[in-house]
């Protein structure tokens, strides 16, 4: 079964969905040009009614029946990749980044961000990327994956769902007709190798609204091999929809390639990215992964007291070697058929380990308050150029910090 979604919206106006497959973003004067193409994803034929699509996979509504313990199929599938800019030289690292961090919680910032390993679903613990599963905490429920080919735990049709300690083995599908509300809490998402999307796609259409609301939750895909295939891995945790309100709060991603592909009605807070995961590439600088992207996005979006390191192992405290060569950016904002982001907000974050910590392509009276930037490899910040026009409503208290998110003295400038 074929989820074709090659012309659903993603939230944003000239925006198509990216799903499991080649996606090329080459740097030009300084801004990214979408030059590739999708494969389709997995799951129901284009054309089929919410109906149809429950008939021929044997339900409606929520799919997936409780799995044994640890029972997984496994599979294979496509992986998107993507190529970062490579302007500008290494950026001098303020005092104490590379040198480690504590490997622990790391520095809060004075209550600012969470520690590492302080959010995400209850009864996970400390795990390493490498680990091959997380546990499963008392009480949560296995589900396995509605459709064992693609992996995907299908949403249809929606109404108001509640998915509340849940152990997911495989990624999740919101289907075309799923509006209303979908909560997801206290639960782990954890699409097995050969997952073949993302590990929430939300794919809901306009003809209704849909809010989706994330809490004390874990997205980890889980780890493959050199060479080896799995989508959720290489792609961002999650993206937004023309008609969609998305708030994450507690939510800890790790695996993945960025936390959220997301430009409108978007609220992220009280949440950690971690451990992008490049293990698999045979061509790290091919990727194109990153934290929150708001291509094409005309807002509002807010991300607040949360903690941003896609490149460090969080459970060394160190970076991923070469972790730059596949993350452009830690933040970074690009405009899409003539769209312009406004009501963007970036307050009292941690924002560390991508090529550049922020980088502004597209927006108008940005708001980057009481940040705290860590080691990048070329700066802080990125400039707007090749034309493109950012303004600023507010850049204020935003200051250098060490690795494992200790602010330092030293200020950062808002960027040209």
């Amino acid at each position: 079964m074929v989820h074709s979604i090659k012309s659903a919206w993603l939230g944003r106006k000239g925006l198509m969905l990216i799903a499991a497959a080649a996606v090329l973003l080459v740097a030009g004067a300084g801004a990214w040009v979408l030059t590739g193409s999708t494969a389709p994803a997995v799951g129901c034929p284009a054309g089929q009614t919410a109906e149809q699509c429950s008939a021929s996979a044997g339900a409606s509504g929520a799919g997936g029946e409780a799995l044994a313990p640890g029972e997984v199929d496994p599979g294979s599938a496509g992986l998107g990749s993507a190529k970062p800019s490579g302007s500008g030289r290494p950026a001098s690292a303020p005092p104490g980044a590379g040198s480690g961090g504590n490997g622990r919680g790391g520095s809060t910032g004075d209550g600012k961000y969470p520690a590492r390993y302080s959010v995400g679903a209850p009864g996970v613990g400390k795990y390493k990327q490498s680990d091959a599963k997380l546990p499963v905490p008392a009480g949560y429920q296995e589900v396995a994956a509605s459709e064992s080919q693609s992996k995907a735990y299908n949403l249809y049709t929606c109404g108001n769902i509640t998915l509340d300690h849940k152990y997911i083995h495989g990624y999740i599908y919101i289907g075309t007709d799923c509006h209303g509300t979908v909560t997801i809490t206290n639960s782990i998402i954890a699409p097995p190798p050969g997952s073949a999307n993302r590990a929430i796609l939300v794919n809901a259409n306009s003809s209704g609204k849909l809010t989706l609301n994330i809490s004390n939750t874990t997205i980890r895909p889980e780890p493959v091999g050199l060479g080896q295939k799995g989508a959720a891995l290489n792609d961002h945790a999650i993206n937004d929809c023309e008609t969609c309100t998305i708030h994450l709060n507690k939510v800890d991603v790790a695996n993945t390639g960025g936390m959220c592909l997301c430009g409108q009605n978007v609220t992220i807070e009280n949440s950690w990215l971690h451990d992008n995961y490049i293990a698999n590439l045979t061509d790290i600088g091919a990727a194109h992964t990153g934290g929150v992207f708001p291509y094409g996005g005309s807002g509002p979006l807010e991300i607040r007291n949360s903690r941003l390191e896609p490149g460090v192992d969080a459970f060394t405290g160190q970076e991923i070697p070469n972790y730059w060569k596949a993350i452009t950016a830690v933040l970074f904002t690009q405009s899409a058929g003539g769209s312009t982001l406004t009501n963007y907000t970036v307050q009292n974050n941690f924002i560390s380990l991508g090529a550049y910590g922020f980088w502004a392509q597209d927006g108008q009276n940005l708001r980057v308050r009481g940040n705290v930037f860590g080691p990048t490899h070329y700066g802080s910040t990125g400039n707007c150029t090749g034309g493109c026009k950012v303004t600023y409503a507010e850049w204020s208290d935003n200051l250098a910090g060490a690795i494992d998110g200790t602010p330092l003295a030293q200020a950062v400038q808002k960027p040209a």
